[in-house]
């Protein structure tokens, strides 16, 4: 028998506010809620439309699988619906009625009228562009409403925004209220049922916790690295930051210093017009990641970029050079390892995954998740985890000024509807920060130590890969 709690009756039976935003804890009944709220609304208004944007097809898949289930339940067992499915249609007095599950952007919120739910909106790529699209909409007609459920994604968004104006009606349910109201909590590993704060006193990250389930919004901590953090690895000694090209003293210093120790490795972020190119050249000192070199390439053609690159991979005793492949950098990566060799020159590319023994677990950040079988994660979130590793354990020094130390804040844990932790960073518009440049160009030469065959040979064991066990960090 089709049950719902308080919280969630409360906005079945809401057929007059006009804009509605659950802002409630993942994991408790808001799609069941609003599926219900939808069935009802194309039974009782003939010809009626509700139109679900989801941030993907396959959430919106969800959606409609989660309102079949109840169309077998009273009231709506009455009824005979047609189910595809991205859709459910039903005869409503001789008037065809509808759910339409569609996928969130300003081009299909224009194409239909009718209710609108949106649905994980803090999620869409392009929030603003879907709420301009779908304004109008409601305006023009009264009978026409709109639901709006998310748990928070930082506070750099429309939903964030929506849910602070007193404008709107909110419905807020923690985690909390529902598990006084009878919704229950069980402990991951042992399966047996736990309180709220025992949940949280288990959590990993904290912050992320309570953005899922406690409705708080994550603020400025979830920037991978902190200003502090940063700063506390500044050494004007450890090296250049140069642009445009290579000054003759600092390729002489790099190759002076490869030669009285250990060898050395770079890292290319590849940018064109709107991101710049970044080349950062690494060397192992002491058990410390010296940055010997930042070079930064402002609207610069590939083939001057090439020739910079290449006068830095003629110096012996650089190792390897890790070169970010992903789109433009495609051309750049295959002309250089063409004239220098695979063993010099690794491509890599951002939308691959690697084992997830490959992934370092930083202190405070949360552990993904993962399948039992093979697990595996992006190799950014690799690539990021292990910088974040060694800033957090003092183990990096480098030059430092105003560009790089914005352009480092810049990448940030986000939060997915389904609970994983990704890696992403804002492009800075102003022109001044970039676009996480020097952090992918960091990142890239310390992965280039990390893979070369040379690392065991250069102190890099300082930087042990986490092990997995079925999935779980050992």
């Amino acid at each position: 028998m089709f049950t719902l709690r308080p919280y969630q009756l409360e906005v079945f039976r809401d057929h007059s506010t006009g804009i509605l935003i659950l802002h409630w804890s993942r994991q408790i009944g808001k799609t069941t809620t609003l599926a219900a709220w939808a069935l009802d609304r194309i039974v009782t208004l003939p010809g009626h439309t509700v139109t679900v944007l989801s941030n993907s097809l396959r959430n919106g898949s969800e959606f409609i699988g989660r309102a079949s289930l109840l169309t077998e339940e009273p009231p709506w067992d009455q009824y005979e619906f047609k189910i595809s499915r991205h859709e459910i249609q039903t005869d409503a007095a001789g008037k065809l009625s509808r759910i339409l599950a569609l996928a969130a952007n300003p081009r299909t919120a224009r194409g239909f009228s009718g209710d609108l739910i949106l649905d994980e909106m803090a999620f869409y790529e392009d929030i603003a562009g879907v709420w301009d699209a779908a304004e109008p909409i409601l305006s023009s007609d009264p009978r026409f409403l709109c639901r709006i459920a998310s748990t928070g994604n930082g506070r750099h968004n429309l939903f964030y925004r929506m849910v602070q104006d007193p404008r709107f009606h909110v419905s807020r349910v923690t985690r909390t209220d529902a598990w006084h109201m009878g919704v229950p909590i069980l402990d991951p590993f042992t399966r047996t049922p736990i309180t709220p704060e025992e949940a949280r006193a288990a959590a990993l990250d904290k912050d992320s916790y309570d953005q899922n389930y406690e409705c708080a919004f994550a603020g400025e901590s979830a920037a991978l690295l902190l200003p502090e953090i940063i700063q506390a690895a500044e050494d004007a000694a450890a090296g250049f930051i140069c642009t445009g090209d290579w000054p003759p003293v600092t390729l002489r210093c790099l190759r002076e210093r490869s030669e009285q120790g250990e060898p050395l490795f770079a890292g290319v972020d590849v940018g064109r017009r709107r991101d710049r190119t970044v080349i950062t050249v690494v060397q192992s000192e002491h058990g410390l990641w010296q940055v010997r070199s930042f070079l930064r390439l402002e609207a610069m053609r590939l083939p001057e970029q090439q020739s910079r690159l290449t006068a830095l991979l003629k110096i012996p005793r650089l190792v390897c050079v890790s070169i970010d492949m992903t789109g433009l950098g495609l051309g750049l990566y295959e002309y250089t390892q063409q004239m220098f060799g695979p063993n010099k020159v690794r491509g890599v590319n951002f939308a691959s995954s690697v084992p997830a023994g490959q992934l370092v677990i930083p202190r405070n950040i949360s552990q993904p998740r993962l399948s039992a079988k093979n697990p595996t994660v992006r190799i950014t979130e690799s690539m990021a985890m292990n910088l974040v590793r060694i800033y957090e354990e003092k183990k990096i020094r480098h030059p430092l000024d105003p560009i790089l130390l914005d352009d480092l804040q810049l990448p940030r844990r986000t939060v997915t509807p389904s609970g994983q932790v990704t890696i992403s960073a804002e492009r800075d518009e102003s022109g001044h920060a970039g676009h996480a440049d020097h952090f992918w160009s960091l990142a890239l030469a310390l992965d280039a130590a990390r893979q070369s065959p040379a690392r065991n040979k250069i102190g890099a064991q300082i930087i042990q890969p986490a092990r997995y066990s079925r999935g779980i960090l050992l």
